[in-house]
């Protein structure tokens, strides 16, 4: 499929005026909604507040959501939704053609009245259009929303991803400034909460007694990019670990995807005290339940991230290269602090980034317990 470029950006502009003269109409309540929006893992995860004020707001509606098998775990669970439509394996960007038109196919069958598009995207324009949905409404920046019919360009004001998705809703005179309730969320089914509280008890002899920390250390990469800048110092891990591990009697948790496996087993192998590496063996629906139960959370930015703190885990989450003003964790259940450094215009370093004495501080104030008297 053709990338997104300024050429394409400037024909896009271009294609708009036709929708714009000839394709006005008033708002309809609808009665089945699809969310397109395919990818990725904590883009899908800042686009459910979004979803939340959809349903709220139009509780007889069916909302479907187009999303890809990358990304599906974010909402697999949520029952808000009747039914998720399959993209792709990653990103349409990917895709070629034949997919896409098979795809088109898909959704002209169900009959949507309505789409919504919380994505900057001249490709996922045209694909709600070309599919027949009467009602698109979706982000117009760059003008790559140039086949929308209710084309929406964010406040200035605007920075962080989910009040940008929110935005759509706000076109929809659905009133979102007012409410609080409208947070990130994941639901883990029963069967991961049966299989987490297993392996808790009978691979960690885990009861409770005693603060459980998960250390998530991957992250960084998606179908769309990959940025392993994004990912904490191991050696920091390992000194934040101990810290933990010294004052609180803490048993840690390394997860991560099975690509992980050896960094978090170089974390295991450097902590003074005995650590479990569980790269590779959990769902991502696992890790959701895991959060449930956990004291802590401390990971990059990454889509395990915006999970644990959508469940109510109290999260830390370390930000380098990327503002978390745009993509952080977004209202949610649990308390959240997130550490990162504004290096302004300098190029990006872990040299200059958070360090060992800031999270040290700021996961003392998150376990909001006593620390265990060190006679060591």
């Amino acid at each position: 499929m053709p990338r997104e470029t300024i050429l394409t950006t400037a024909v896009a502009r271009i294609a708009r005026l036709p929708f714009w003269l000839f394709d006005k109409r008033p708002l309809v309540t609808p009665k089945k909604i699809l969310i397109l929006k395919p990818c990725c893992l904590s883009q899908v995860m800042l686009a459910t507040p979004l979803l939340a004020a959809l349903a709220r707001a139009y509780p007889d509606a069916q909302i479907d959501w187009a999303v890809s098998d990358w990304a599906r775990p974010a909402i697999a669970g949520n029952p808000r939704l009747t039914e998720l439509i399959r993209t792709g394996s990653e990103d349409l960007r990917r895709s070629n053609w034949k997919e896409i038109r098979q795809l088109v196919s898909r959704l002209r069958q169900e009959k949507y009245d309505t789409c919504i598009v919380p994505s900057r995207s001249g490709i996922l324009s045209l694909i709600a259009w070309w599919a027949g949905i009467p009602q698109r409404i979706g982000l117009n920046i760059g003008g790559r929303g140039f086949a929308h019919n209710f084309a929406v360009k964010p406040q200035q004001t605007a920075w962080h991803e989910a009040l940008i998705y929110l935005s759509l809703a706000g076109a929809m005179a659905i009133d979102t400034e007012a409410d609080e309730a409208l947070l990130m969320e994941f639901y883990p089914s029963d069967l991961s909460r049966t299989a987490v509280t297993e392996l808790l008890i009978d691979e960690l002899d885990w009861l409770g007694d005693s603060p459980l920390v998960i250390m998530h250390p991957g992250g960084g990469q998606n179908p769309v990019a990959s940025d392993t800048t994004k990912r904490w110092p191991v050696e920091r891990f390992v000194r934040l670990g101990n810290h933990l591990s010294r004052q609180y009697e803490a048993r840690t948790l390394i997860i991560g995807s099975q690509a992980d496996y050896e960094m978090a087993e170089a974390i295991r192998g450097m902590m003074i005290s005995p650590a479990v590496n569980w790269a590779g063996r959990l769902s991502l629906d696992e890790v959701g339940a895991l959060g449930e139960v956990a004291d802590l959370y401390v990971g990059n930015d990454a889509g395990p991230t915006h999970i644990s703190a959508a469940v109510g885990c109290p999260t830390l989450a370390i930000f380098g290269p990327s503002n978390p003003a745009i993509s952080g964790p977004f209202a949610t259940k649990a308390r959240v602090i997130t550490l990162w450094h504004d290096l302004e215009d300098q190029p990006f370093s872990w040299d200059t980034g958070v360090t060992v004495a800031e999270a040290v501080e700021a996961a003392d104030s998150l376990l909001q317990r006593e620390p265990q008297t060190n006679t060591g």
